[in-house]
């Protein structure tokens, strides 16, 4: 069989659609590659007649996600769609995307089964995990048992997407970690798949078990691709690296031998959590060359930690702060704010303990209902989400009370977060500004510090950086911004104004967008009156 690839995100390349290429290449189809970054190229693409587009994403890629199975069906071309977006609600996603074929749960195993099936013209039934319209009715195939041995899954196939070419063009501001260097090359690997724990705001589709790959797979894996693409970070984008001191040791004694006989630096970072962590454990990642830990930290009142079933302790979070910052190690890590067991003193208690800890770099953010949580569940049964699609295409990221809070106090919580951001967020104002580069002292060491390959522009602005000397984390801002900063209330009172013409803004650009023919439409006038015609 001829199958299209399409990857629907042009910024991070996800690391599943590549597993999924390389099994089908294995299996012996022809199989070409696409990143989805407009519209008519995709078109072009399709004139070379494929027997199926294949595509998947996360929930948040589903507009994308439409306009490549639009595509799909306007070249008369038969779409197998996956990942996390199909497998939260598959019949919801599969009739809503007009998808011919979904894939529920990992999808390796799934996708060579049901193209072997579909070229055979054998019952379609038989596949376990998927989805399919017979006789204009949805189908729903039983679950399909999660895949045991990792290691025996072909590496991702990210050739197929130009990958090169996207590593070259990569920039210290396009991730809010590639600041360690002026010229990132990230190599994203997956060590392990899912999670044995089942916090109330996450969703796995790859399933609840966890699964390891071995360390002699992961080495050979980075053995060949580090050196093939000069790989200077390796991103570990599991759930979870480790919840074994003993695993954690192999991969760091392991990766420092391999990287010490290469000409150049390779760091390395992960997700932890923070009841798992030791001093000798992070001095000897430190001795690879890690250089971030992210753990998920999520709040620090106990009351709202144990409605997140995160299963840690203040007190673990506190411990986790200073041990991993102490050995120079960077942390990535939020408060998340919305829990149905939210108050405003259990919010209160996070404030004030992030206030006092500024070196931590903790971000505060909202909490998201993810499709298919436990937390999406309680917001469906609450009547809080009355219309599963409707929330899905147009207010997936907003924040929305689902705590027992009133409104007069849940605006009040938002006021507080962003109030505290702006009078206690640890901030820089650049020292010098160059066209490619920006000169920054550290607010924490006093470093003063060049970034080559780093670009800034406008008045007002507000990013994220990492000092490469201690290490920790603070925001370089304008000095607009900085001045700003100082009238709280009254910048208070613009960001409300500010939020409600965002929020009008952005469902009308999502409802635009919705649309191809009118997206097409709207470009096509767009360029004409700036001066170019896309």
């Amino acid at each position: 069989m001829k199958i299209l690839v399409v990857m629907p995100n042009d910024t991070v390349y996800p690391v599943g659609i590549a597993y999924i290429t390389a099994s089908l290449k294995k299996a012996g189809h022809l199989v070409d590659g696409i990143v989805f970054n407009n519209y008519d190229t995709l078109v072009e693409k399709l004139r070379n007649k494929y027997d199926f587009v294949a595509t998947g994403g996360l929930s948040a890629e589903y507009i994308k996600l439409k306009h490549i199975s639009n595509i799909a069906h306007s070249a008369n071309t038969k779409i197998i769609m996956g990942g996390g977006i199909i497998t939260s609600e598959p019949e919801l996603m599969s009739k809503a995307l007009n998808v011919d074929y979904s894939i529920i749960g990992e999808g390796e195993e799934t996708i060579i089964e049901l193209i072997s099936c579909i070229e055979k013209n054998e019952n379609l039934s038989n596949v376990r995990g998927i989805c399919y319209f017979d006789k204009g009715d949805l189908k729903i195939t039983e679950n399909r048992n999660q895949i045991e041995d990792l290691d025996s899954i072909p590496w991702p196939d990210f050739d197929a997407f130009n990958y090169s070419k996207h590593l070259d063009s990569m920039k210290p501001t396009d991730q809010y970690y590639y600041d360690i260097f002026d010229y990132p090359r990230e190599y994203t690997l997956v060590a392990s798949r899912s999670c044995p724990f089942l916090c109330t705001f996450c969703f796995h589709p790859a399933g609840n078990k966890y699964r390891q790959r071995s360390i002699d797979s992961i080495m050979n894996e980075l053995k060949e691709r580090i050196p093939k693409y000069k790989i200077n970070i390796v991103s570990i984008y599991d759930e979870l690296f480790s919840y074994s001191e003993e695993r954690c040791y192999e991969f760091s004694k392991r990766f420092k031998e391999f990287t010490e006989t290469l000409s150049w630096e390779v760091k390395w970072g992960c997700q932890m959590r923070v009841s798992d962590i030791n001093v000798e454990m992070l001095d000897a990642m430190k001795a690879s060359g890690c250089f971030l830990v992210s753990y998920g930290f999520e709040s620090y009142s106990k009351k709202v930690l144990k409605s997140m079933k995160k299963s840690i302790k203040p007190e673990q979070i506190h411990n986790a702060i200073h041990k991993t910052l102490d050995r120079g190690i960077s942390i990535q890590g939020n408060f998340i704010f919305g829990d149905k067991a939210e108050t405003l003193e259990t919010a209160m208690e996070t404030l004030e303990f992030w206030k006092g800890h500024p070196e931590s770099g903790i971000q505060l953010v909202s909490l998201m209902s993810c499709p298919n949580s436990e937390i999406y569940q309680y917001c469906i049964n609450k009547k809080i989400i009355n219309d599963k699609l409707y929330f899905i295409k147009y207010h997936l990221f907003d924040f929305f009370n689902m705590t027992e809070m009133s409104k007069r106090d849940f605006s009040k919580l938002l006021d507080l977060m962003y109030i505290y951001q702006l009078k206690y967020s640890v901030c820089a104002t650049p020292v010098k500004i160059y066209p490619d580069s920006i000169v920054v002292r550290c607010p924490h060491c006093e470093e003063i510090i060049q970034y080559n390959n780093f670009t800034i522009k406008g008045l007002f602005y507000k990013r994220v950086m990492y000092c490469r000397n201690c290490r920790k984390r603070f925001y370089v801002v304008s000095a607009m911004y900085a001045l700003y900063s100082k009238f709280d209330q009254v910048a208070l009172l613009i960001y409300k104004i500010k939020t409600k013409l965002d929020k009008i803004r952005a469902t009308l650009f999502i409802m635009l967008k919705s649309s191809s023919f009118i997206w097409r439409t709207y470009k096509n006038i767009y360029g004409y009156f700036h001066g170019f015609k896309r």
